[in-house]
């Protein structure tokens, strides 16, 4: 037979024997729970044959290891010990009788609480870890937005904001209003010639009443408030005439002098 032949036929003898699927987490762990590299062996002989000879004789897993008889008994009387192995008794109707089987169901057992712990302590892991950026940003980035709307303010009121003003600026970065919404405000206070921080306040605290949390958000509530606007008045819709996006005095009800 050429040399190619016989090596295609081995490849396919090879495979065609059957493989063994043993999990990637025992193969990870099995020392962890001080189970020998020859344990883990024999654990892996009997996966092999539990399939078609669920109770694999001493006899047959010495041969396949090259050990003593004695020697794997005293190895399956360790994991026994350890409740990693155990025997079951199951009727075999076909035979018609008991037969004895392997059972990893202690070592499964075992192994699925691990994995159970891990992913706790992995969790709370990313959640401290989370925690921890999220208070370095907020450390770092809160001065920051405050320094900037601050700075937006003064330049755009000509003049230094008092101590008062600038702890009012606080109060609102501490309700969680983002920067883009406080200058928002503040640029619809200017458009409508009321630069009080009252004023400003009250559109921040409307926004907040309606749950809007984003300058999007907003936009979306002032063109359906136009739009209820207009067609109570008779106007055409939106979509044939463009509205303004903020309706004179709209908040002209919230205005605190």
């Amino acid at each position: 037979m050429p040399r190619a032949n016989v090596f295609g036929s081995f490849v396919q003898a090879l495979f065609f024997s059957g493989t063994v699927g043993v999990p990637k987490y025992f193969l990870n762990h099995y020392s962890e729970l001080e189970i020998s590299h020859i344990e883990a062996l024999l654990i892996i002989q009997i996966m092999g044959e539990i399939e078609s000879n669920p109770y694999p004789s001493s006899q047959l897993l010495a041969q396949r290891m090259n050990l003593e008889v004695t020697r794997v008994e005293e190895m399956i009387a360790h994991l026994m010990a350890r409740n990693y192995l155990s025997l079951e008794q199951q009727w075999d109707s076909a035979a018609g009788k008991s037969t004895m089987s392997y059972s990893f169901v202690g070592l499964i057992d075992e192994l699925s609480e691990r994995w159970a712990i891990e992913q706790v302590k992995r969790y709370e892991a990313e959640q401290s870890l989370q925690k921890g950026r999220l208070g370095q940003q907020e450390s770092l980035s809160s001065p920051n937005t405050i320094g900037q709307i601050i700075k937006t303010f003064e330049q755009e009121l000509g003049r230094p904001l008092t101590s008062i003003e600038c702890e009012v600026i606080e109060t609102w970065i501490a309700s969680k209003f983002s920067e883009e919404l406080i200058l928002a405000a503040f640029k619809r206070g200017v458009m409508a010639g009321i630069r009080n921080f009252r004023y400003i306040d009250s559109i921040l605290r409307e926004w907040e009443k309606k749950g809007l949390r984003t300058l999007h958000e907003v936009e979306a509530d002032d063109a359906y408030f136009q739009a209820k606007h207009d067609k109570s008045r008779g106007k055409k819709t939106p979509q044939q005439q463009p509205a303004r996006k903020v309706s004179p005095g709209k908040y002209e009800d919230f205005y605190l002098s």
